[in-house]
């Protein structure tokens, strides 16, 4: 039950919902599927006056432009995402993170565009805190940080865990926002901030409208690994995506782009490891050192009970292994 009032409003455009939240000001949220947006109002850690619904909007199914990239609407749900026959012939890697989110019921009401607008997650800010954690953080106006206490108030360490971001990162994907001046199109890394206190560079009356794939190039090979607890039906420890690009001879790295999740405030490109990776034979040795430079490449934030240790192991671990397999499908497609 939300215990407080707030003003609904279903837009039937998305020019529509854009003036109502010019209109409304900072005191308005958009909703669109609420799998994350209904519990943190449940937990009164966001109460927005006006909640700008765009269930009204029908979503474009995903279609193949002209230019061969693949373009996804963000009203899209994860569910058909995952079960798209050509996102599953395009972007299998899109695919493969969209099923790992969740459970099915979450798939079917969740949408694309949420999943990479979601807020961060802290284990002590995301629940009630009417009994044990009294006094407000930073990111609810307090002046306390339960997991860091030596934070200023500018800082706030809360882990971005879309499953979804490091995968269209690694796949090189646009992100089409709309807003008062109209369309934008941009890199989907350049959406986030690396800031918990406010992870998205959003403006206020803007929304998302659509992400755009490129076409894989040529000996292309991708990986993708969600680690969590239980395999499933929960956040992630941390998430690893990965697009490996052979030269003419299958031998050489030609080019890559590696992207981690769950483990900062925002989606994290290893971009010293893939300078490094470039020129090299992607041998299993040649592998396991570009791993473990991976898993030194980023500083992990230790969340959810999670050390940064473990966190480092999991990332060399898991690296090894979705770089392996993203060099077999590069050399073998069918693979």
């Amino acid at each position: 039950m939300i215990l407080f009032e707030f003003d609904h409003e279903r837009p039937n455009t998305p020019d529509e919902a854009v003036a109502l939240l010019t209109h409304a000001g900072p005191d308005a949220r958009l909703l669109a599927g609420g799998t994350d947006l209904i519990p943190n109002m449940r937990y009164r850690t966001v109460t927005p006056a006006l909640l700008v619904s765009l269930g009204a909007i029908q979503p474009e199914a995903p279609r193949e432009e002209k230019d061969g990239s693949l373009r996804l609407d963000a009203l899209a749900k994860l569910v058909t995402i995952e079960n798209s026959a050509l996102v599953r012939k395009r972007a299998p890697m899109l695919a493969e993170s969209a099923h790992t989110v969740a459970g099915n019921q979450i798939r079917q009401m969740g949408t694309l565009g949420g999943n990479l607008c979601q807020d961060t997650r802290c284990l002590y800010f995301n629940q009630q805190h009417d009994f044990q954690f009294v006094a407000p953080c930073y990111k609810r106006g307090g002046d306390c940080c339960y997991p860091f206490p030596r934070n200023d108030k500018s800082t706030c360490w809360s882990v971005f865990m879309s499953d979804i971001a490091p995968a269209l990162i690694a796949l090189k994907a646009e992100i089409e926002i709309q807003g008062e001046q109209g369309l934008r199109r941009q890199p989907l890394e350049a959406l986030y901030a690396g800031d918990g206190l406010k992870p998205h560079k959003l403006g206020q009356a803007e929304l998302l409208r659509a992400v755009i794939v490129p076409p894989a190039s040529p000996r292309q090979g991708w990986g993708y690994h969600k680690e969590s607890v239980r395999g499933g039906l929960e956040f992630g420890m941390a998430i690893l995506a990965a697009t490996v690009t052979l030269a003419a001879d299958s031998k050489a790295c030609e080019g890559a782009r590696l992207a981690l999740g769950a483990v900062r405030e925002a989606p994290v490109r290893l971009t010293e490891t893939e300078k490094a990776m470039a020129g090299q034979a992607l041998d299993a040795e040649r592998i396991a050192e570009i791993a473990e430079a991976a898993s030194q490449e980023v500083n992990p934030l230790p969340h959810h009970g999670f050390t940064k240790a473990h966190l480092r192991d999991v990332i060399r671990i898991q690296m090894r292994r979705l770089l392996a397999r993203a060099v077999e499908r590069a050399v073998n497609p069918n693979a």
